[in-house]
């Protein structure tokens, strides 16, 4: 318990523990238990388990048994977002399959079939990345979604992703200062040279295809089929030197402009992307206005640290509001995960923010003005907004965001934050005692 790797199996199936402790071997310890929903953390806490496994097979002796797995790894995903979840199925029953991947659960094993599998994924889940990138997936981030294409999400996309980047560099040079390193040339001068955690990764994911490479006047060959393809090798050398990025350091990732090489990457290997990112980059934004995926979409949100649709006050834009959001429900995404930006806000055309907020029970985040003539003028030249003009009234806008972003602190290591959320005081008592 002291030195080897343990084991979460939340199951009263006794033969199929049996069989899944058969196929990990020598791995580490395997507990079965199913913990009540009020002493999960507190269990959690206390077996520390790298990797948490959720019984997916159906049982005539548990009614309901799917769908109490699937209620079980979304609390699990809120409340200890740095434990790796595993769906265990059978492969003759795809209706686990498809209830685990529904619920968020990205790897999905069945020992009775492909026992070197299970070794595998959790070879993988254990596995520390190289380069200092954390397994734990707990950095920053934000997921925009457009309630419809035409918004103005890329837009906010590019001018977020920008502002955070300079944030962090001058963080970095300042550290680097305060170090007193002498001799050594500051990386913050030069973005291509900042270290990831340093970095922000904007996955451009929205539609059409490419529009924030375009206002960031950059391409490139690396997409996010590509790097789906290529999950095992994906680290820290390999994101530096493979994706593009700007000048001030901010890396993109998009879509192929082939479409179709995306009907070959699995859904559960799109949200390991996602979770790729989150571990090595300090800050993930993810553009997904007009994704078509709907269920990827809800895993993103899922997974993601913060939530923000992006709608305006035409009609148009409410009405997939609502579309959205229901189907966002239908995917089992929490609707108080959810904040509301308004963007080409003017009180004039009808509905005021907080209407809109109040009508669609959502928070209201933030409200951007209507300055397309400056945006467009600047992103046609090549540039953004905020390069330009950094008292615009837009660009302090999205500023007061990306402070947002930038102040969501994060504990190191990733296990006490979960901890202290769901049971505040217990990682300080534990600590004391």
């Amino acid at each position: 318990m002291q030195n080897g790797n343990r084991f979460l199996f939340c199951s009263r199936g006794d033969s199929v523990a049996a069989q899944l402790g058969q196929a990990l071997g020598d791995m580490g310890l395997l507990t079965q238990e199913v913990p009540g929903v009020e002493e999960l953390g507190r269990r959690l806490a206390e077996i520390e388990p790298q990797v948490v496994f959720l019984d997916f097979t159906l049982s005539e002796d548990e009614p309901g048994k799917l769908f109490k797995s699937a209620e079980l790894a979304r609390l699990l995903a809120r409340i200890a977002p740095a434990i790796p979840r595993v769906a265990v199925g059978l492969l003759s029953q795809p209706e686990g399959a498809i209830a685990a991947l529904r619920a968020g659960v990205s790897d999905f094993v069945d020992p009775t079939v492909a026992p070197q599998e299970v070794k595998d994924v959790v070879q993988r889940l254990l596995d520390v990345p190289e380069g200092g990138g954390r397994m734990d997936g707990s950095r920053r981030s934000v997921l925009l979604l457009g309630a419809r294409p035409g918004v103005g999400t890329s837009t906010l996309a590019v001018h977020l992703a920008g502002m955070v980047q300079d944030r962090l560099r001058q963080q970095h040079a300042a550290r680097q200062a305060a170090s007193g390193a002498k001799g050594v040339k500051p990386a913050g001068d030069n973005g291509s040279q900042l270290p990831l955690d340093s970095r922000v990764a904007l996955m451009d994911l929205g539609w059409p295809v490419g529009d924030c490479q375009l206002y960031l006047n950059i391409g490139g060959d690396f997409d996010f089929a590509e790097a789906a393809r290529n999950l095992r090798r994906l680290d820290s050398t390999l994101l530096s030197s493979a994706m593009s990025h700007t000048a001030n350091g901010l890396s993109v990732l998009a879509l192929p402009r082939d479409l179709g090489q995306m009907r070959e990457v699995s859904q559960s290997d799109s949200l390991l992307v996602f979770e790729r990112m989150r571990q090595h980059f300090g800050v993930v934004v993810a553009d997904s206005g007009g994704f078509s995926n709907p269920e990827f979409v809800a895993g993103l949100a899922r997974a993601s640290q913060q939530n923000w649709i992006v709608t305006d006050q035409s009609v148009g834009a409410l009405v997939s509001l609502a579309g959205l959001l229901q189907e966002l429900e239908q995917l089992h995404v929490d609707r108080r995960s959810l904040g509301l930006i308004v963007n080409r806000y003017d009180e004039r055309y009808g509905m005021t923010a907080q209407q809109i907020a109040e009508r669609f029970q959502l928070e209201l985040v933030s409200t951007l003005p209507d300055r397309t003539l400056a945006l467009m003028a600047c992103t046609n030249q090549g540039h953004l907004l905020h390069e330009e003009a950094e008292r615009d009234v837009y660009v302090r806008a999205v500023q007061a965001l990306a402070e947002k972003l930038s102040t969501e602190e994060n504990t190191p290591g990733g296990r006490a934050s979960w901890l202290a959320t769901w049971l505040p005081g217990v990682h300080r008592r534990m600590v004391v005692e």
